[in-house]
């Protein structure tokens, strides 16, 4: 009997402390809710003959609605010209902005993080020329950026990110030369490496 007493005593004990010692895991572990980041970011255009390398630089923001899910909205600029290509005239003497927004969803550990991401937005083609004569005027396209994304957070204030994916452009533009009025669905690889501050 006593020993039953005993054991009823030590498991009534253990349970009132666990809300306690769990609790105060959660508020040295709870993921910060903003993020804010900058990264380098590596864009392929390999649907085209030949292939095309866009090197940029963008900034990030994500909001983290709980350890596992994650909002988020990302620009990107490529300011490299070109004013030899003449396969595809469209990318000729054009810079490139590129935005997105959409959600991250997977696993984090106090330490690191995979997730998978799916982010619709757009990527704008500056005023193309060829020899200074104008050739295509700005416009805009749709892209669906969908990968993976891998974290590591050496303190709690830092998160160190990969990106990889593929980044679905629509060419729809009547006047997008090289499109002629067709739509076109373009699979490009993009891959990015930054760092973010989270708060």
């Amino acid at each position: 009997m006593r020993k039953m007493v005993f054991f009823v005593l030590a498991a009534a004990a253990l349970l009132l402390m666990v809300p306690t010692q769990n609790a105060q895991a959660q508020s040295q572990s709870e993921t910060p809710k903003v993020e804010i980041g900058a990264h380098y970011t590596f864009l392929r255009f390999r649907d085209f003959a030949p292939s095309i390398n866009d090197n940029g630089i963008g900034a990030r923001m994500t909001l983290n609605l709980a350890d596992s899910v994650g909002l988020e909205g990302e620009l990107n600029f490529f300011r490299q010209k070109r004013t030899n290509d003449i396969v595809f005239p469209a990318f000729v003497d054009s810079a490139r902005t590129q935005g997105l927004f959409g959600v991250k969803t997977g696993l984090r550990s106090e330490k690191a993080g995979i997730f998978g991401k799916l982010r619709p937005g757009f990527i704008r083609f500056g005023e193309s020329s060829i020899g200074g004569v104008p050739v295509t005027p700005s416009i805009t396209q749709f892209a669906m950026d969908f990968g993976g994304v891998f974290e590591l957070y050496p303190s709690r204030s830092v998160a160190l990110r990969f990106d990889i994916g593929d980044t679905i452009i629509r060419f729809s533009d009547p006047n997008f030369v090289g499109v002629g009025g067709n739509t076109i669905y373009s699979n490009n690889l993009q891959i990015s490496t930054g760092i973010a501050f989270r708060f």
